[in-house]
This record gives C-alpha cells, structure tokens and sequence, in this order.
C-alpha cells in the first residue's frame, strides 16, 4: 500500500514539473542562423564577416535579409575549436539579442553583435 501511494505522489510530482522544464527561455535572445567567412579574433575567438541572415528562430528570413545585413561582422563564443574551419564560409546556428535596425548616426563604429554558437557546418572550403 504504501509503495503504490509513494508511486502516486512520483507521479503527480513529476507531472508538476514536467511543463516548467518544457517552458522556452524567456532571456530576450532568439535563435539565428547566419552564413558568413569565419575568421579569427585573437589568440582563441572567432569572428564571421560578410554576415546574412538566413533564418530567426527557425523560420527563413525575407529576401531583404539575404544581402548583407547592417551588422555584418559577428563575434562567436562556444562552439569548440573553431580553428580547423578558419577561411572558409560557414553557416552557423545560434542564439543573439541581436535585433535588425537603421544604420545609427555615431562617430564610433557599432560593436559587433555576439552569436553564442550552436552548432556550425561548412558551405564552402574558402570565403571567396
């Protein structure tokens, strides 16, 4: 009896708690795939130039997009040793706060937007 009452009371805490861990973040930033030349940035990061964007979260993105965006330089974090795969053009799917907007009056050059790596594949063996 006892053993069929603390299965019950497993399986009612596990029922609780399944759709807080199924929730999506809600931090602001949203998925991004992005081809661009990846390059390196110091002694271990990376960077792509000659970014477009693909596809946000998940869903292709208007042709407008297609041609280079405003930011067209990324900086990368994770995604492993990246090394190996400098000079040729990738394609990258991450997660960015990033947001598309009008070219800002400014004496200083905009900082480049940050892509946490998701997973990255090869388009082509060189950039050019």
């Amino acid at each position: 009896m006892t053993r069929a009452m603390f299965a019950c009371g497993l399986v009612f805490a596990l029922a609780a708690a399944a759709p807080t861990a199924q929730a999506p973040e809600k931090d602001g930033q949203r998925e991004l795939t992005l081809t661009g030349c990846l390059l390196r940035a110091g002694y271990a990061g990376y960077q792509m130039e000659g970014v477009t964007v693909d596809a946000i979260d998940g869903k292709p993105v208007p042709a407008g997009y297609k041609t280079p965006v405003t930011a067209q330089k990324w900086t990368l974090q994770g995604g492993g040793n990246l090394g190996p795969r400098v000079g040729e053009k990738v394609q990258v799917v991450g997660r960015s706060d990033w947001q598309q907007s009008p070219a800002a009056q400014s004496d200083e050059p905009p900082k480049p937007p940050t892509l946490e790596v998701k997973a990255l594949k090869t388009v082509a063996a060189s950039c050019s």
